[in-house]
């Protein structure tokens, strides 16, 4: 199966998968003028990854019970089992972590074994791709595709990233609340504060 056919297989909301994906590549296409680092990601096979690691993030759902495990741990084993046509074998691990890493805890050697044995370069790869998959998945948290578009303004003196989206999804509280937590590893990665306001 190729990717495209495990999201129809395997989730259970491909309108989120597929907005969360688009977000993914909004986000990559507005920040990379920003942070230098992610120039090293701007390419098709990269890009590819970031955007497969957004649509697939949730496909663990289905497999909770089988693995017993929380979705964002049990769709990294899935993708880690199977083979998938269009995405080559040396690049599974990273997909799996890019999944892995969409919720909960952040990147850590002694607690995941498939990151562990990623090279430096391939860790820095999830690190930045999954702390924007994350992002972009509190965005459409809700699952109701209110965001069509994000500006993003830097103060480099501050150090502040201001990401400006929807003005109808930053009148939802709990949404604040979810972003706010969504935001931390990026934070981390990007060594920023991250701010949102209404477009």
């Amino acid at each position: 199966m190729n990717s495209n056919e495990i999201l129809k297989k395997y989730s259970t909301d491909i309108t989120h998968s597929k907005q969360s994906a688009k977000l993914a590549l909004i986000l990559f296409d507005k920040l990379k003028n920003i942070f230098a680092n992610l120039k090293n990601y701007d390419n098709k096979k990269d890009l590819d990854l970031l955007y497969k690691g957004a649509l697939l993030h949730d496909i663990g759902i289905k497999f909770e019970n089988i693995y017993n495990l929380p979705h964002h741990k049990a769709g990294a084993k899935y993708i880690l089992s199977c083979s998938i046509d269009d995405i080559e074998d040396e690049d599974k691990a990273v997909l799996a972590c890019l999944i892995r890493y969409h919720r909960k805890s952040l990147p850590n050697d002694k607690k995941y074994e498939p990151y562990k044995k990623l090279s430096i370069k391939d860790k820095a790869k999830v690190n930045f791709l999954g702390s924007i998959i994350r992002l972009s998945d509190g965005l459409d948290k809700m699952h109701l595709n209110l965001v069509d578009d994000i500006d993003v303004e830097f103060d480099n003196k501050l150090n502040v990233l201001t990401l400006k989206i929807s003005s109808h999804i930053m009148l939802n509280t709990s949404i604040k609340d979810i972003l706010d937590k969504k935001k931390e590893f990026f934070e981390k990665v990007f060594l920023v504060k991250v701010e949102f306001r209404s477009l």
